[in-house]
């Protein structure tokens, strides 16, 4: 079914909304040149294929307006089996697109004289006329794409929002989530700070999903992930010509798309300046204004930002604006570094260990005393993001029941803080020679390939069979 015709009931009472005001039939056909809406005589032939596919492929492949002017002598009009018994005059196409591709037309048709008369003197309006119905078109597309994600991931973050209250034990983590579910109903900007990888849009998530805007999508942006030069057509739209290289019929914002939910600004410290001025004007004013357009669109949004920036810093230095900080800084939620938050750790790699025995079809029961007491001295530098990496590593490349501190990754043994400090040099020796071994054969080697082992290490083979025993490795 065609992004068209999974919203043909909306679709069908858009045209017929548009066929009232311009005293004029219209009719919708997407990408497979099947009708999926009309009014007067093609009302009857929804779900069919249109006879004139010429004039709609042309607009579906080259992605531009047409018109036919005259049916009994246009071009496009040759050739079909129809152009007898066909009672259209003259025909007005517009492309519909989705994210930059044309995935159905829709056209205004005449069918009497006067009809005919007024869509040929009215071209250039009409045609902008239907150039803001696509737009408004491709922002339902948007918006009923996202439907079935947006179920799932309300799901997710209701199950979220559950668990935060086994996953964040901690005084620090408790206060955030306190400050956070406290004033989700609230329509005041929070402002999320604290370093990478502590839980930031998480916990953006976790508000929009206990606000009454949960119904809608949050929309969410990287400031730090888009090129300086694309941030603010990204945040804000624009209008077709607006710039070289714009699509010809414009793009929606995201901030126009956010209307009636919330819109998250990750790494807001990263913004260009010139963008935090147009920002400022549009938190302060609740309205739009698209690159290269004149007309103020009114929105109504709830903002999260967040960055892991020492924004104050940042103000000083001339690189924030002051106005700005002060404009978004209302509720701020500081969320701890993991470092700080140790006593969380046990809880928290449980509940990656079952995520990730759900997800991976294991059955991990936990970690062995030793290995926690490694993973409980790391700094954990990428805080939980880092944290839930390495969970799912050791569920892929453990071999037994619990995850022992033979399975830790060397980086994390070595920067511990209690590191090999309890171990003799034997034992160190040991541990490494196994870690050696094992990253140089698998337990399933040819005798061919373990004779070549042998051979590299200048070892007999006598000594190398005892030492792939000696270590779980044969």
């Amino acid at each position: 079914m065609t992004a068209l015709m999974k919203i043909q009931s909306f679709i069908q009472a858009y045209v017929q909304a548009i066929a009232s005001i311009l005293e004029a039939d219209v009719t919708v056909v997407d990408n497979e040149l099947i009708r999926v809406a009309g009014t007067g005589d093609y009302a009857g032939e929804i779900g069919h294929t249109v006879a004139h596919g010429n004039f709609f492929n042309r607009i579906l492949t080259s992605g531009e307006s047409g018109i036919i002017r005259d049916v009994t002598k246009d071009e496009n009009c040759i050739g079909c089996e129809k152009r007898g018994e066909c009672k259209e005059l003259a025909n007005l196409a517009y492309p519909i697109f989705q994210e930059g591709a044309v995935v159905g037309v829709i056209s205004i048709i005449a069918f009497r004289e006067e009809q005919r008369k007024n869509l040929l003197k009215n071209r250039s309006k009409l045609e902008e006329f239907l150039k803001y119905m696509c737009v408004l078109l491709e922002s339902k597309l948007y918006t009923d794409e996202t439907n079935d994600r947006l179920e799932q991931q309300l799901k997710v973050l209701h199950d979220a929002g559950k668990s935060w209250s086994f996953v964040g034990k901690s005084p620090k983590m408790q206060e955030a989530i306190r400050i956070g579910k406290k004033v989700a109903k609230s329509n005041s900007t929070v402002f999320l700070r604290g370093e990478s990888g502590t839980g930031k849009e998480i916990m953006a998530k976790m508000i929009h999903a206990l606000s009454d805007r949960h119904d809608k999508l949050m929309i969410s942006i990287n400031c730090a992930a888009i090129p300086e030069n694309l941030v603010e057509s990204e945040l804000f739209g624009y209008e077709e010509g607006a710039f070289t290289g714009a699509k010809k019929h414009g793009s929606i914002g995201k901030f126009e798309l956010a209307h009636g939910s919330t819109i998250f600004l990750d790494e807001i410290g990263d913004m260009p300046l010139h963008v935090q001025t147009k920002l400022l004007r549009v938190l302060q004013e609740n309205k739009v204004e698209r690159i290269g357009g004149n007309k103020p669109i009114p929105i109504d949004i709830r903002v999260i930002c967040a960055t892991n920036k020492n924004i104050e810093q940042m103000v000083e230095e001339g690189t924030f604006r002051e106005d700005l900080y002060y404009r978004l800084n209302i509720i701020p939620i500081e969320l701890p570094p993991l470092r700080k938050r140790k006593e969380d750790l046990p809880a928290l790699i449980d509940y990656y260990i079952a995520y990730y025995n759900q997800r991976l079809g294991k059955h991990m029961l936990g970690v062995s005393p030793e290995a926690l007491q490694t993973l409980m001295s790391y700094d954990w530098p990428g805080n939980v993001r880092e944290m839930k990496n390495i969970i799912e590593y050791l569920a892929n490349i453990a071999e037994g029941q619990r995850i022992q501190l033979s399975d830790l990754p060397e980086h994390i043994v070595l920067r511990s803080e209690k590191g090999y400090e309890d171990w003799s040099l034997e034992e160190i020796m040991g541990e490494y020679e196994k870690r050696v071994l094992g990253s140089m054969i698998s337990k399933d080697a040819t005798l061919a390939e373990k004779n070549a082992l042998a051979e590299a290490l200048h070892i007999s083979r006598a000594t190398l069979y005892r030492k792939l025993k000696k270590y779980d490795l044969l």
